[in-house]
């Protein structure tokens, strides 16, 4: 007569409560992944906000009463068209409509910056430029280089000025290495004090 095993049921409690943990880890790390990849996409319009929240607090009581006639204005034009009136082709805001003209000029909005080593990506307004040099985009094309994106290349734009300038630094740092050849001393049975090549030469000539 045969006896099948069964195996421990602890054991296989054990297994399956650790597969179950794993998976949950994994669904966590996914949800981070995505929260992440999200915060990015929105934070040009987090600080915008902030800056705007930041500008009504510091405001007049007279400005208060004069933005409060523009709203109104405002809403009642855009009850009366479906779609919002923007003649000067203003960048949207997080409700839909065109963002103040004010606002608009505030940010540069108004001015685009080419990278080349983005691969002529335009970036439109001096902070996000700024915030670019520090961003995946930039960072890619600088790896594509074979140069470091250090902040000796901050505002570096071009190619050409990104791949002279990493000469440049590559040229600086190898002239404060030690040269053997020309630093490094030695001395002779006379007690002449001469450099490696020199005394290489001598030796190999029967000098010394």
């Amino acid at each position: 007569v045969s006896t099948q095993s069964t195996g421990d049921p602890s054991a296989y409690a054990k297994n399956k409560k650790m597969r179950d943990e794993g998976q949950k880890q994994k669904e966590v790390a996914q949800l981070e992944a995505f929260i992440y990849h999200y915060t990015e996409l929105l934070s040009e319009q987090r600080t915008a906000t902030r800056e705007n929240v930041e500008r009504r607090q510091a405001r007049t009581a007279d400005e208060v009463d004069d933005d409060d006639v523009d709203d109104v204005d405002d809403n009642d034009d855009d009850d009366e068209e479906l779609v919002p009136y923007n003649p000067k082709n203003l960048p949207l805001g997080w409700d839909g409509k065109p963002i103040p003209y004010w606002l608009y000029k505030l940010h540069g909005l108004n001015l685009y910056f080419n990278c080349e080593i983005c691969g002529n990506f335009k970036y439109r307004g001096p902070k996000a430029f700024q915030r670019h040099f520090a961003e995946w985009r930039h960072a890619h094309g600088m790896r594509c280089l074979g140069i470091p994106n250090t902040a000796h290349f901050a505002n570096v734009t071009l190619i050409e000025d990104a791949r002279a300038l990493w000469e440049k630094i590559k040229a600086e740092k190898n002239k404060d290495k030690f040269q053997k050849e020309t630093e490094e001393e030695f001395e002779d049975s006379h007690g002449n004090v001469v450099s490696r090549k020199v005394y290489n030469d001598l030796k190999r000539q029967g000098l010394l």
